[in-house]
């Protein structure tokens, strides 16, 4: 009977410790639910507020918490180029408007601030000249980013099959000459178009660029750092990267000079 009593009273035991460690771990879960979670729109307003109150590191930390939770755009990163740029972090500024960029191409308060932040870099580089009819290709695609080349396409494949439309059915010799010259003028611009779109829309996600974030690093001779010293870069230049391996990256400057450095010398601009 008093083995029956004890075994009794070990079930009660264990049936009541099991529920207090329910309610305990209820409760835990409660708290955890309602403990407050930062939005992004918190956190971005937090960041623009102590970036006007002059916290610049700390508004550069929060905006970077918002790209780090999968959140891009245009506006945070030209924020975030403008915080680090007061803060004294010239690689960073420029890496950011690069990016805020290439989300906006046109977008001249951030073209202005580049332009401010370019000034401040040390390495003066000469670039590699550029043939005529490829830099005149270059600016003239410049002038529309790739979905404005892509309707310009849509809207001159529309004319290249109305002029064969025009040139197939019209009666008047005048009419079928025009279909025949608007179709053939319409057909070599949508190629142009075409052509531009896809270019545009390869260097938006071109992961070849970087900016060197460090304030100066050795450029090396081969990835190792008994490598040769070539060449010292400093923070904001923009160059090419070409390979990596090992913790370094082979880097190309715009005077097609190149070299190796620290993984963490430099940054791409992607996002």
């Amino acid at each position: 009977m008093k083995k029956l009593l004890a075994i009794i009273g070990f079930i009660a035991l264990s049936a009541a410790t099991a529920l207090a460690t329910d309610t305990e771990t209820d409760s835990l879960d409660n708290a955890s639910a309602t403990a407050p979670v930062q939005t992004k729109e918190s956190l971005w307003e937090q960041a623009n507020t102590a970036y006007i109150n002059g916290d610049y590191a700390g508004a550069a930390a929060m905006y970077e918490q918002i790209v780090s939770d999968g959140y891009v755009g245009a506006p945070l990163f030209y924020n975030l180029g403008n915080a680090y740029f007061k803060a004294g972090e010239l690689g960073r500024s420029i890496l950011n408007y690069n990016k805020a960029l290439r989300l906006s191409p046109y977008d001249k308060d951030t073209e202005y601030n580049l332009s401010v932040a370019n000034s401040y870099i040390k390495d003066r580089i000469e670039q590699v000249p550029e043939f005529f009819l490829s830099r005149w290709l270059h600016s003239w695609r410049s002038t529309l980013d790739s979905n404005a080349w892509a309707l310009c396409s849509l809207i001159l494949l529309a004319v290249t099959l109305g002029g064969v439309l025009l040139f197939l059915v019209a009666e008047r010799k005048a009419l079928r000459k025009t279909g025949f010259f608007t179709g053939i003028v319409a057909a070599i611009l949508f190629v142009f178009a075409t052509s531009f779109s896809i270019i545009e829309g390869n260097e938006l996600k071109d992961a070849t660029e970087a900016i060197v974030i460090a304030q100066s690093a050795a450029v090396k001779s081969s990835p190792d750092s008994t490598g040769s010293d070539l060449f010292i870069i400093h923070e904001g230049t923009k160059v090419e990267v070409l390979s990596s391996f090992d913790g370094w990256t082979e880097i190309m400057i715009a005077d097609g000079n190149k070299g190796w450095v620290i993984d963490e010398a430099v940054e791409r601009i992607i996002y």
